[in-house]
């Protein structure tokens, strides 16, 4: 049996601090890599970006915002 090689850890990318509210918000990055919001429970709710990023997407990588409000990034599974 092939042991499976450990997942590396996330790599941060972007430097945001974004002060989240988990219990009303899903916090996100979107397509043009900008970090946006929506509120939970609301259907078709509305996003809402909070910054700005100016990064671009690299294939094969998921982005998302980290538990210190920081965008970044770990290979695709």
């Amino acid at each position: 049996m092939a042991s499976k090689k450990p997942k590396p850890p996330p790599e941060k990318v972007f430097t945001a601090g974004i002060q989240q509210d988990k219990a009303r918000f899903l916090y996100y990055v979107d397509r043009q890599c900008n970090v946006a919001r929506m509120e939970r429970g609301t259907a078709k709710a509305k996003s809402e970006i909070i910054t700005v990023t100016g990064l671009k997407r690299e294939k094969g990588w998921d982005y998302f915002v980290d538990d210190d409000g920081d965008v970044a990034r770990e290979p695709e599974a």
